[in-house]
């Protein structure tokens, strides 16, 4: 969402930066606010810090203003209410937005005492531990951000994009930290404990940078906002946020939990995770006082990162303040990187090895075809291949001298063939010209049989066995390929099954499902799920390729029931997997049509829930 209302307060600024009136500019800005009331649900504490976000009072600001053409004088008030100065607005910031009253309500939230007048929560940290180091040998790019998340305490987007983590000598667990976000210009540099090895770590951070699908975030991010980094993180945040948090609350949420839910939020997500790394590498870096300990945390989280804090920045305390509510009683280990027998992708040393962009692109491609899990998989595998090949020479000579040999076994066969042909018209002759001969077929059959399987038997060689000839064989005729109607199948059988016709089905249903749930059920409250190639992986349990070249197929039905209700790809309309779905509780969603339409056996199905 906060990609939609960045557009329309760029909108926004285009058509009135240049108005010189408060007649021309209040349109506009009704306009907006329309917009804003009917299109999002951000409530007043969250609304002015998403404005901020994108840029809205910076655009603002920075226009030359003139009392009563495009800006006016209002006061600025102290904590107390009371009227301290008057300061230029523009009509726009205004008009639209928070007023002064919003930001009054805005700014007395209590979260932050809440947490901290609250008894706290402990934290096991074996527990927490082997679920990050699990994350961290995992193949998926989402459970290995979360790990390192987990185990360095870093923003999503700084894992993702922005973190850069050097070895320091003689520190197993310490690394250097430069990426830090929400620094508005500056690039602190500054060292950071690490729960597992560092050379870990960073092996780790490296191997998520790799990725096809990371590079590609990276590359639309860059190309959306080429000049503003913050624009940049926020556009990273808002399409991994969601699927990071569903791994945290999958791993370290549920029934017993190993990460308690935080005061003042719904469910455990990264900023938890961040809390618990605070904890947990304070309990075990730090000793001495609670204000040592709050200092050490502070300078973790890289809220200040000087050596000699002046007492003006040890203000920043406030917002370190907000992630203590965690505890640690237990001793927290030092986590070393599992065995290497134990990690079937170290076997061996990697390297790093340059391409051409093309061949990188090569090999993309076929990263995809195979679906290999990454780069190292896809050139482990060609020379495989070119192994093969040196072989292939070596091959085909052992073949051309079997197919030598059978061919001497042929003329062989062919010679005894002929002398046999000879003798039996021998005895044709011989029994014509005798004057009573009776000539038993049988009997000769199975004589003739037994001179073959001689002469095969002399001409054997080598791993060719004795061939027993049968005069009466019958060759049954190949049965008929029975074709199976998955369309008058119960969805218990369709899901139960994994033939091809069976997967189509699936697909087939769970569009119409989705379709049948946003025309019947969906209230319209941003509650509606767009037809796009998540949806339907998750919802039929099919491979993502095999859902891909279904909606291409059914290209024009997709589009069209997106379009219905506003959750088509502007963009690219002939492209139907949109972001329609960011923000939504597509789990939730997707379990209420399968439980209404799929009779149970799709979304559940799939997850290993029945």
């Amino acid at each position: 969402m906060s990609k939609a209302l960045q557009d329309k307060v760029n909108e926004l600024f285009e058509t009135t930066k240049d108005l010189q009136s408060l007649e021309e500019i209040k349109p506009y800005c009704e306009q907006f606010n329309q917009w804003v009331n009917l299109h999002t649900n951000y409530s007043i504490k969250s609304l002015g810090t998403v404005l901020s976000r994108v840029g809205f009072y910076k655009k603002f600001k920075s226009l030359p203003l003139e009392q009563g053409k495009n800006a006016e004088s209002v006061p600025k008030h102290d904590a107390q209410g009371n009227v301290t100065g008057y300061e230029l607005k523009h009509y726009a910031l205004i008009l639209c937005g928070l007023d002064h009253k919003d930001w009054d309500e805005r700014n007395q939230t209590t979260r932050v005492s809440d947490r901290l007048e609250s008894l706290g929560q402990e934290i096991d940290p074996d527990a927490y531990l082997q679920i990050a180091g699990e994350l961290l040998e995992s193949q998926d790019i989402h459970r290995v951000a979360v790990g390192l998340i987990a185990t360095t305490g870093r923003r999503p987007h700084e894992i993702v994009a922005r973190a850069k983590f050097a070895p320091i000598k003689g520190e197993a667990y310490q690394v250097m930290f430069t990426g830090q976000g929400k620094k508005r210009g500056e690039n602190p540099v500054f060292p950071i404990a690490t729960l597992y090895e560092a050379t870990y770590v960073i092996e780790k951070l490296n191997w998520l940078r790799q990725q096809p699908s990371t590079e590609k975030l990276l590359a639309e991010v860059v190309h959306e906002h080429p000049k503003d980094t913050e624009a940049q993180n926020r556009a990273i945040d808002s399409r991994r946020n969601t699927s990071l948090n569903r791994v945290v609350r999958n791993y370290f949420g549920g029934e017993n939990a190993v990460l308690p839910i935080r005061e003042g939020e719904d469910l455990v997500n990264c900023k938890a995770l961040r809390a618990a790394y605070l904890a947990l590498a304070t309990e075990r870096d730090c000793t001495g006082s609670n204000g040592s300990k709050m200092l050490h945390a502070a300078s973790l989280a890289g809220h200040f990162v000087k050596e000699s804090p002046t007492d003006q920045d040890l203000q920043s305390l406030i917002t370190t303040l907000g992630y203590a509510d965690y505890y640690v009683t237990k001793p927290v280990p030092f986590s070393g990187a599992p065995e290497k027998e134990k990690r079937a992708d170290e076997k061996e040393k990697l390297s790093n090895i340059r391409v051409k962009t093309s061949d990188l692109e090569a090999i993309r491609k076929l990263q995809e075809e195979w679906e290999a899990l990454n780069h190292q998989s896809v050139i482990t595998k060609l020379i495989e291949f070119y192994k093969n090949c040196l072989d292939m020479p070596k091959q085909l000579q052992e073949a051309q001298q079997k197919v030598a040999q059978l061919e001497e076994i042929n003329n062989k066969l062919q010679q005894d063939n002929n002398q046999l042909q000879q003798e039996k018209t021998a005895m044709e002759t011989t029994a014509q010209q005798a004057q009573m001969v009776t000539l038993n077929i049988t009997d000769l059959e199975s004589w003739l049989e037994k001179k073959i399987l001689e002469v095969f038997n002399q001409v054997s060689l080598g791993e060719i066995t004795p061939i027993t000839v049968a005069t009466t064989a019958k060759i049954a005729p190949p049965k008929e390929k029975e074709e199976i109607d998955w369309t008058a199948k119960s969805d218990a059988e369709v899901w139960g099954s994994k033939a091809p016709g069976a997967a189509v089905e699936k697909i087939r249903r769970s569009y119409l499902a989705i379709c049948q749930y946003n025309d019947t059920v969906a209230t319209g409250d941003g509650d509606r799920l767009a037809v796009t190639n998540l949806a339907l992986r998750d919802l039929s349990g099919c491979n993502g390729l095999f859902v891909r070249d279904w909606i291409e197929e059914h290209k024009d039905e997709v589009i069209s029931h997106n379009a219905k209700y506003g959750m088509e790809n502007k963009k690219d309309p002939q492209n139907p997997a949109s972001y329609a779905n960011k923000g939504k509780d597509t789990d939730k969603i997707l379990s209420l049509i399968n439980d209404e339409f799929l009779s149970g056996e799709g979304f559940r199905r799939t997850r290993g829930e029945n």
